[in-house]
């Protein structure tokens, strides 16, 4: 984007920047916008830098990320290409060297204990410089190393399904950062390649993750021997956390179709590693004062801090912050990682099936898991698709909010089933009952195969809570928890979903709109016919009645024309 006009006057009584340094290349009528911090970014960061260490952050980065790697006490040097961006960066942060100008430019001895590239190599050229290769931005990071020191690096997937699914015409031309010099030169397009090439370089991979969803804003990043293993216990939570993660980054946001559908069929293919939307690697310089390796298989993060899951189970890296309440709901963190399968799953293979019978039993089951009294804790907020089955019975396999208060059993049941309904209605799947005016009347069916009868209050209340969980987990303000409580009671068949409204599923919507218009004409239209032939023999009938009325000859008339007909018969 192109900077506001200076003020010259303010321009001219300001201080020197004796931090700044001028490498030559700096692009001038240009910035580079940088999201907020990631705090699983940060903490990968922070776990490799400290006191006294030298640390080079190339291209942009979140300034809170800079600023607290320097006041943790470690020297550090930032390389822009916007000179915009490295004079505003500059006098924001004293104590920091900021070098703007093309990354071939600028003068890496002799050396850093820590180099962090986690916006990737793309944005390191300068259209007023030379245009290295990525191969060569590559080398340059790596041999910005000294012995011993680490290399955090992220890249982006051309392949990965956030650039499958994107739907923003003209970002090229109206976004600075959407420009590349040469497109042609994506780099390596595989995490084989890309550590392949490192290790060409002389270094040594400590660790090389997936990152999903996106390589600017990474939530869960997969790595070790969880990474395409279709047989791993944790599966079916992993497959809940990638949706929730996906869930988090695209709604509202235009798509061409939902990424959840992508991820979920890769992670069914064990081609998840192919459709991320980038890898991060962290590599190290061999020599004195190497560091402890990574041996985490799955790394999670969110604004509350980073847990990491392995053999030995989920563990927190990076304390969380404060609990605390929101529309009656509290911030927890509930990872587990167990074996089994998720009841979403289940419950949609039986649906598919027609299997009413298993669908009463599966209900029934997780009424008796709810249990009579007043549900507390995360069980009473998560849905199916957050329930795994295990061997020992249903558990929880991710959650994020727990309600304040315990709520009534009969609340979280309609709650869910009605939750069930609407993924039904909106993600198109078959069930056995086709033919239903609304969401309500579908969560009625189900909530009658408990057992049970549905009210309008019970009904609202159901929705109340979700909307204070999606107004929790998404920052709504009112106007939001509005617009979002009237969209909720608006589904029908027909209706896109309400989070992610992809382009695919827009027109699978009207689709069934179509579908339904079509059959209520040809209802109407066997209606009408109906009528029609009612009334044509309504009026012979009512001829008839008044010819028997007038007199003899017409009761005579009409006594010869039944024997005629008989006689004919």
């Amino acid at each position: 984007m192109i900077p506001d006009r200076p003020d010259l006057a303010a321009a001219l009584a300001a201080p020197p920047l004796t931090n700044l340094v001028r490498a030559g290349g700096e692009m001038f009528n240009w910035s580079d916008r940088t999201g907020p911090r990631n705090a699983l970014l940060g903490h990968l960061v922070a776990e490799s830098s400290g006191p006294g260490r030298t640390v080079l952050i190339a291209g942009p980065h979140p300034a809170e990320l800079v600023a607290a790697l320097a006041a943790g006490g470690a020297e550090v040097t930032w390389a822009l290409r916007s000179l915009a961006d490295a004079e505003r960066a500059a006098g924001a942060h004293p104590a920091i060297t900021v070098v703007s100008g093309a990354f071939g430019k600028i003068d890496l001895t002799p050396g850093y204990d820590l180099v962090v590239a986690t916006d990737g190599v793309r944005r390191l050229n300068s259209a007023e410089g030379e245009q290295l290769s990525t191969g060569e931005l590559l080398d340059r990071l790596a041999g910005a190393l000294r012995p011993g020191g680490t290399l955090i690096l992220m890249h982006d997937n051309q392949l990965g399904v956030h650039h499958t699914v994107r739907l923003d015409p003209g970002s090229r031309f109206r976004d600075d950062a959407a420009w590349h010099p040469d497109e042609a030169d994506a780099g390596p397009p595989s995490r084989a390649h890309l550590t392949a090439h490192l290790t060409g370089a002389g270094l040594a991979i400590d660790a090389a993750y997936a990152a999903f969803p996106e390589p600017g804003a990474p939530a869960v990043l997969v790595g070790g021997d969880a990474l395409g293993d279709v047989g791993s216990p944790s599966r079916p939570w992993l497959a809940t956390v990638l949706a929730q993660a996906y869930t988090t980054a695209f709604r509202g946001r235009p798509v061409l179709s939902d990424p959840r559908k992508l991820i979920g069929r890769a992670l069914r293919a064990g081609a998840e590693d192919t459709v991320a939307g980038g890898w991060l690697v962290v590599a190290r310089a061999p020599g004195a004062g190497d560091r402890p390796r990574h041996r985490h298989d799955v790394l999670v993060g969110d604004v509350n801090g980073v847990y990491a899951v392995g053999a030995d189970g989920p563990r927190m890296l990076a304390p969380t912050e404060e609990s605390y309440e929101i529309h009656g709901l509290r911030r927890v963190e509930v990872i587990q990682p167990v074996a089994g399968y998720q009841w979403e799953e289940r419950l949609l293979e039986l649906c598919a099936a027609a299997d009413v019978r298993g669908l009463r039993q599966e209900i029934a089951r997780y009424e008796s898991w709810l249990g009579a009294g007043p549900v507390a804790g995360p069980e009473a907020l998560a849905d199916f698709s957050g329930i795994g089955v295990t061997g020992d019975g249903p558990v929880v396999l991710s959650a994020r909010w727990e309600p304040a208060e315990p709520l009534p059993a009969d609340l979280v049941l309609v709650r869910t089933l009605w939750q069930f309904a609407v993924r039904l209605i909106t993600w198109g799947r078959p069930h056995p009952w086709p033919i239903t005016a609304s969401a309500a009347d579908l969560a009625a069916i189900l909530v009658g195969m408990a057992g049970r009868s549905l009210t309008d209050e019970e009904l609202r209340s159901a929705i109340d809570l979700q909307v204070a969980i999606d107004g929790a987990e998404f920052g709504l303000d009112q106007a939001g928890l509005q617009a979002q409580r009237l969209a909720l009671l608006a589904v029908r068949p027909g209706t896109a979903p309400v989070d992610v409204a992809g382009y695919h599923e827009l027109t699978e919507a009207l689709w069934r709109q179509r579908y339904e218009a079509g059959h209520l004409l040809a209802m109407m239209e066997w209606n009408e016919q109906m009528i029609q032939s009612r009334d044509a023999a309504l009026s012979r009938m009512d001829w008839e009645l008044q010819l028997l009325r007038r007199g003899w000859g017409a009761r005579g008339i009409m006594l010869a024309k039944r024997a005629y007909k008989k006689v004919k018969k």
